[in-house]
């Protein structure tokens, strides 16, 4: 496990400030105090040493002095801070449409900021070297597939624990929150205040230039000299795939400049977790469920037939929070059956919990259910296996092999493709395959030995966990978890044609690997989550939450009317966190309580009973048969990468590899 880093303590509490404190139109000098990574005393008089040199006109602004400021100011950190934004889009329209009164299509900018609770102090500043990167760097490898492995037990064990009446008992020593290094910071609630609106378009390429120009110049730290600003530090700017996309290529429109300030790079976009898990569960969805499958007892679709759930069949995307319950009830009835499989029986009240482990403490409790579980999960979840099959199809496609031609005294070749290396061995040698150069895959087609009823139930179990697990991650505010199901969820994407969050996946890897400090990379990682009222496994997404505010804001603004305009717009937008903590003192004190948490109803206890028949009695999903099949699904393999196109993969690595590489060389230049 990595060294914790040890966190300062915070100078400020956000929401003690009044809103004078709060106004982000003032410069940064002044509010150097609010949500600062910076020690006022320090800042200033470093400034102050600055200047002094700069009012020589002998004295050139060099990188050396910028260098030492950067290394002065470092003596007076304290946390970082963020800027998350997106998109308000309101459509309203009028009862009466007249040629002076139509109908209005609002694209604003929201954006809040939020303190790092995981500052990175101590850890180097020097950014590293994206050459140095192997391209297999980018893929997952066994240290991810383990890490998987021991939280899909942990997972799988809180499915049992919830469904077999016998293993109730071992509820307590289950694990409700996967420890992590800054578990104790991640359960405390998170300091953030909002930032307003700015009134552009981020779909427009000169609004989205404007944001960033005025984000830079409101939240970046820099230093003026001889009227030309330059950056001490970046921030990060989060946003969903379309804003860090939209900001990357401005970014890029502007490397012509003659330094970082007039290239934006002040700012560092990324991409946020929320809608990008939303995306792999559209995927995931689309690969399990077929409305022609219907009738084949044991499928999705199947499923939600027999108990009537017809949020089961909606728009996974557009319907998410609808279509999430449903799947993630099928996914427990998948695993509670698989377990019976294993275990050889063929209902739930068969299962027994030896004696001595009901009466045995809670360690004695975990070891023997986490052995057993860890013995089901490797037989139904072979992630390691696929994740090597991957590595190794990518290792051939890097070092792609040379083909001799067999017939002797022939010099001609090498051949770079075996098909080629064929064809001149039949047209000049009349030279016949012989019978080892029938590949493996020819040969199964002659002898069937797999059962796809029985990989559709372990690629729903394996697909389904990894889901389950992106969301816990999140919950604990895990970054390292976060980050392992991006770069696994890179290959789905890839694999189902969504280029652009492949894209995104593969840039947060190279990020991470090799375009950012280990200070940055190591906040990147961890300040990913907001948690809204403090406690363990309440945190969410940064867009999630600001999809949150943007909601609150879009009510408030069709409650203006006719009197909506930009400073009505602001107001609302500025006095939205305290409208907000107005209406739940007085919620509290009134004792209106919002309804939360997790309950089991007896609903969905009546539908797993009757889904956990149609699974393990009638279907038999998990007892192996050769040959068996679901029409709608031929042929479906358990490898969750099956169908991707590994050489593509490689050339596509390739190309941005290259590309980011030019471009952070570029910056080095400048910088």
């Amino acid at each position: 496990m990595d060294t914790v880093i040890p966190q300062p303590e915070a100078d400020i509490n956000i929401s003690q400030l009044d809103s004078s404190e709060l106004d982000i139109t003032v410069p940064y000098p002044e509010r150097v105090h609010i949500a600062t990574r910076y020690s006022e005393e320090i800042y200033n008089s470093v400034m102050e040493k600055l200047l002094q040199q700069c009012i020589d006109p002998n004295v050139p602004l060099t990188r050396e002095l910028v260098a030492k400021v950067k290394a002065d100011i470092k003596e007076g950190q304290q946390r970082g801070y963020q800027v998350v934004g997106d998109n308000v889009d309101l459509l309203l329209k009028v009862r009466m449409m007249a040629s002076d009164q139509q109908n209005r299509d609002i694209h604003w900018f929201h954006i809040f900021i939020l303190l790092d609770e995981v500052s990175g102090i101590g850890l180097d500043t020097i950014p590293q070297n994206l050459d140095d990167v192997s391209l297999s760097d980018f893929l997952p490898d066994h240290n991810l597939t383990k890490s998987l492995q021991d939280n899909f037990t942990v997972l799988w064990s809180r499915v049992l624990t919830k469904w077999i009446p016998s293993m109730q008992c071992l509820r307590q020593s289950i694990i409700h929150h996967i420890p992590h290094q800054y578990q104790d910071t991640m359960s405390k609630k998170t300091d953030y205040v909002m930032g307003g609106l700015l009134f552009k378009n981020e779909n427009l390429s000169e609004d989205i230039i404007d944001i960033l120009k005025t984000l830079q110049d409101r939240y970046v730290p820099t230093v003026d000299c001889d009227k030309s600003p330059k950056v001490l530090d970046k921030i990060f700017f989060g946003g969903d795939q379309l804003t860090e996309e939209r900001a990357r290529n401005a970014q890029r429109s502007l490397m012509d400049g003659d330094s970082l300030f007039e290239m934006l790079q002040g700012l560092m976009p990324k991409n946020e977790d929320w809608h990008a898990f939303r995306i792999a569960f559209e995927k995931i969805i689309k690969l399990l469920r077929k409305p022609e499958s219907a009738g084949e007892t044991g499928t999705y679709f199947c499923n939600a037939t027999v108990t009537n759930n017809s949020n089961a069949k909606k728009d996974p995307l557009n319907e998410y929070r609808f279509v999430r319950e449903p799947f993630n009830l099928y996914v427990d009835v998948y695993i509670v059956s698989a377990t019976l499989e294993f275990l050889g029986l063929s209902k739930v009240e068969d299962v027994h919990v030896p004696q001595a482990v009901v009466d045995g403490n809670v360690l004695t409790q975990r070891i023997w259910l986490h052995g057993l579980v860890r013995k089901i999960v490797q037989k139904y979840v072979t992630l390691s296996e696929q994740v090597t099959d991957v590595q190794d199809a990518f290792q051939e496609a890097t070092q792609r092999p040379v083909f001799l031609c067999r017939a002797d005294g022939c010099d001609h070749g090498p051949f770079v493709y075996k098909k080629a290396r064929d064809n001149h061995e039949s047209r000049k040698h009349s030279f016949l395959p012989s019978e080892e150069d029938v590949t493996e895959s020819s040969k199964s087609e002659n002898k069937e030995t797999e059962d796809y009823i029985f990989n559709y139930g372990s690629l729903f179990i394996t697909l389904g966990l990894m889901l389950r697990n992106a969301d816990d991650a999140i919950k604990e505010g895990d970054g390292p978890r976060i980050i392992n199901m991006w770069r696994t969820f890179m290959l789905i994407y890839r694999k189902e044609g969504n280029t652009k969050y492949a894209l995104a996946s593969l840039h947060l890897v190279g990020l991470l690997k090799g375009m950012l400090s280990p200070r940055d990379a190591h906040r990147l990682t961890w300040n990913r989550t907001v948690n809204r009222r403090g406690g363990k496994g309440k945190r969410v997404s940064n867009d999630f939450h600001l999809e949150n505010l943007n909601l609150l804001l879009k009510n408030a603004l069709k409650h203006l009317g006719v009197n909506l305009n930009e400073k009505t717009a602001a107001r609302e937008a500025n006095a939205l966190q305290f409208t907000k903590d107005i209406v739940a003192t007085f919620n509290n004190d009134l004792g209106i309580k919002k309804p939360e948490g997790y309950h089991k109803k007896i609903a969905s206890e009546k539908d797993f009973i009757t889904l956990l028949s149609e699974v393990h009695t009638k279907c038999q999903m998990f007892s192996f048969e050769i040959g068996r099949e679901f029409h709608s699904f031929p042929k479906i393999r358990r490898n969750i990468f099956s169908g991707l196109k590994v050489t593509a993969l490689k050339d596509w690595i390739v190309k941005w590899k290259k590309q980011w590489t030019e471009e952070q060389k570029l910056l080095n230049v400048v910088d």
